[in-house]
């Protein structure tokens, strides 16, 4: 992520891949001693903001905010670079940290996991998980292993994460467990990763110039970028149905189809630095420009809008959609967490719920019922319940996480706040009736309103046969 050099050619190899945060790093150390840099006095968001309204939190100085991500406690959460820190931080701007243990630990990216907690990369070699009350863990990785740099929340209910160095992709478990698989090319820099509406997981290569694709399976595609050393940077679903990135040296955003076509939009002011990118509440995507020092607005069609930041040097770094649908972004350097009005109108959301289990059971076996919902957006959703539905009969002897249960034949989980493009899994395990066909149905319903229901209930079919 290390900003090109204003008006010169991109870094070396080399250079970019010992010194990708150097830049804005040591901007950051440089105005901690100084003094913390000018920033703009936390408002609340009026009611009626117009689009690209700017918002700003103050960190302490030399925090160095950098990934962020929308919690299941409807609070942004992001990591804190400088200050080896987690911060916590609700839409109406009230700030609470939490300190990683060790003394080399370093927090980098982070998500929300599909067990409700925040996953996290830690730079000295580990994943770790942060509970919305603030309790950490951490999981090594294998001595070989890489610097951890992206994760995400995958398709398949675990983890997965890029190592740059180290040119490989990983996936961990809500347990702990993990599994990695090497790139094909030696020297990719596997920088961002994110799961794609096709359900692999597609990630970019910053020094390889290449966009790529694991299946959770782990077998890897990859597409060449149609211009050299461009630094595909982050990469996010767009609403289109295309995976939409950033060309941090390229000075470009560019989209690729899940059938491998990219297209390429120049942004018009030369020397931006596109970095991070979400898709946005109102059908668009919105990204940071570091050298611009601006929040950038890109329509599907390919239509730019700049939104200045108020404070010089700020080096906006990530962005996620939040809660109250807002686009909110790190700034790096400028130590600020901040907030850009999107213009999405009324809250909504487009919950889906996916129930699948064997299609066939032995009586008396016990087997599981795997629930994932997922919200398509473009809002958070809140107060969302998903249930599922039992024959009578049916033994339930498990749930992973903890469900409640609404009775012999009911099993329910509630998510405080469903963020736009997260998904939960719920595993119930059962015991099989003494039937010769067991029919379980999932639903899903939240406190946002939803316009399109036919995508709210999903149903399976077990056959049992007698042992």
């Amino acid at each position: 992520m290390t900003p090109r050099t204003l008006g010169g050619p991109p870094p070396t190899t080399a250079r970019r891949r010992r010194a990708r945060w150097a830049l804005p790093l040591a901007a950051a150390l440089l105005l901690g001693l100084a003094g913390p840099p000018a920033a703009s006095a936390p408002a609340p968001v009026p009611g009626r903001a117009a689009v690209g309204d700017i918002t700003e939190y103050p960190l302490a100085a030399g925090s160095a905010p950098s990934g962020i991500a929308t919690g299941s406690d409807g609070n942004l959460w992001f990591a804190e670079t400088g200050t080896r820190k987690i911060g916590r931080l609700t839409p109406s701007g009230k700030l609470t940290e939490f300190q990683l243990p060790g003394v080399a630990n370093d927090a980098l990216g982070i998500t929300a996991g599909p067990d409700g907690n925040l996953w996290f990369t830690d730079v000295s070699g580990r994943i770790g998980k942060i509970t919305t009350a603030g309790a950490i863990t951490e999981y090594d990785l294998p001595p070989d292993s890489g610097q951890p740099f992206a994760i995400t929340a995958g398709p398949d209910g675990n983890l997965w994460f890029t190592e740059d160095p180290g040119d490989r992709i990983g996936k961990i478990t809500t347990a702990g467990v993990i599994t990695r698989y090497a790139l094909p090319h030696e020297g990719s820099g596997p920088e961002s990763i994110v799961t794609g509406p096709d359900g692999n997981l597609w990630f970019t290569e910053i020094l390889g110039n290449r966009i790529g694709k694991i299946t959770t399976g782990g077998t890897v595609t990859e597409y060449d970028l149609p211009h050299p050393d461009s630094g595909p940077d982050t990469i996010t679903a767009g609403p289109d149905g295309a995976l939409w990135f950033t060309e941090l040296f390229g000075n470009r955003i560019g989209k690729i189809t899940t059938a491998g076509t990219v297209t390429e939009y120049d942004l018009p002011t030369a020397d931006s630095g596109p970095d991070g990118i979400a898709a946005g509440p109102d059908g668009n995507l919105w990204f940071t420009e570091q050298l611009g020092n601006g929040i950038g607005r890109i329509t599907p069609a390919g239509r730019f809008a700049h939104y200045p930041l108020p404070a010089p040097a700020s080096f906006p770094t990530r962005i996620t959609a939040g809660p109250d649908g807002g686009m909110w972004f790190t700034e790096i350097v400028g130590d600020r967490v901040g907030r850009v009005e999107a213009g999405a109108g009324r809250p909504r959301a487009d919950l889906a719920v996916r129930l699948s289990a064997p299609a066939t059971v032995r009586e008396g076996d016990q087997y599981t019922y795997t629930v994932t919902v997922t919200n398509n957006g473009p809002f958070a959703a809140a107060d969302t319940v998903v249930t599922l539905n039992l024959p009578r009969g049916a033994q339930v002897t498990g749930t992973a996480p903890v469900a409640d249960r609404g009775g012999t034949n009911r099993v329910s989980r509630r998510i405080e706040a469903l963020g736009a493009g997260q998904l939960r899994v719920f595993h119930v395990t059962v015991r099989a009736a003494q039937r010769p066909v067991v029919i379980a149905t999932a639903e899903v319903h939240s406190r946002t309103p939803d316009p399109k229901r036919n995508n709210n209930t999903d149903r399976t079919v077990t056959r049992v046969t007698r042992p």
